[in-house]
């Protein structure tokens, strides 16, 4: 293997993601791409939307950007590459609590292999979300469990992993309420009252499987309507939680399409999650799909 020089890479690391274990092998991981010609540079997470601003800042002078924590580490780091303009491919080492966008992409889970795949393989074209005036990377979502990965603490996160998800989902099932949407399409309009309201380009969303492989196109320009039926009777609300947590999203509970454009409306402001991050409270919303937006080592 050469040790000749070739680029420069910036590793955006997340040092509590993973039980801290992305800090633990910081050294392995600096090591290895170092060993392929790399000069690599180490940038630590910070709260506040200080990442994608430090990203935007820098991103202009490396040759490459490895993000290594969970799905909102590696959105703060789409987002700051995107406000930099620079044309710049991302690689991504996931390590939070449940990696949906990881697993959906078939991304390697030890770090050796996970830095060969960035190091040996070309870039692939993938496609954004944009939510608003926000980038998101695999999900925007509303409704029951939309809030549960930026409500649930590091701590529980770390001690229990996608347990900690799986509690406090419980936890909100109790008080869910149906809401009433209308979500205008290019060709349609569907309106009801429903429990859950989601876009996504993944395989999975919060540790539950809603596509199977070769289901979902990560470059096509279209994202996957995922919408999930209010109950009607707690009977009705009974087995659409089975089917949830049975993986059975093909169920009539459900209503999915591909999508390019969406306007979403509802009469009360809802909470919504860009990637398992805080995306606001809206009563309308405009999310569209961005075509091969950015080069992505999948």
């Amino acid at each position: 293997m050469s040790l000749e020089i070739k680029n420069k890479l910036l590793l955006v690391l997340n040092p509590v993601a993973g039980k801290g274990y992305g800090k633990n092998k910081l050294f392995e991981i600096v090591d290895i791409f170092s060993k392929y010609g790399y000069i690599v540079s180490v940038m630590l997470t910070k709260p506040n939307g200080e990442t994608e601003k430090a990203v935007a800042r820098e991103a202009d002078g490396y040759d490459i950007i490895v993000a290594v924590g969970g799905d909102g580490t590696l959105n703060e780091v789409v987002n700051g590459i995107l406000s930099s303009n620079a044309d710049v491919p991302l690689g991504y080492i996931p390590l939070g609590s449940t990696n949906d966008f990881g697993t959906s992409l078939k991304l390697p889970k030890k770090i050796e292999e996970a830095c060969k795949k960035i190091a040996e393989s070309e870039p692939k074209w993938l496609d954004l979300g944009r939510f608003g005036d926000k980038n998101f990377t695999y999900i925007a979502c509303s409704g029951l469990f939309s809030s549960v990965s930026y409500m649930t603490s590091q701590q529980l996160k770390n001690v229990l992993g996608h347990g900690a998800y799986v509690l406090k989902g419980l936890s909100e099932i109790a008080q869910t309420k149906s809401t009433f949407y209308s979500i205008e399409l290019d060709d349609e309009t569907i309106e009801g009252d429903f429990w859950f309201v989601g876009i996504s380009n993944t395989l999975r969303a919060g540790g539950f499987s809603f596509y199977k492989n070769g289901e979902v196109d990560f470059d096509d320009g279209y994202f996957e309507l995922n919408i999930l039926k209010a109950p009607k009777n707690i009977l009705n609300g009974t087995l659409i939680l089975t089917d949830l947590f049975t993986f059975k999203s093909q169920s009539e509970n459900f209503i999915k399409k591909k999508v390019k454009k969406a306007i979403i409306r509802t009469k009360t402001p809802q909470k919504w999650s860009l990637d398992g991050e805080n995306g606001g409270e809206k009563t309308e919303v405009t999310v569209e799909v961005r075509q091969k937006t950015i080069k992505f080592f999948y």
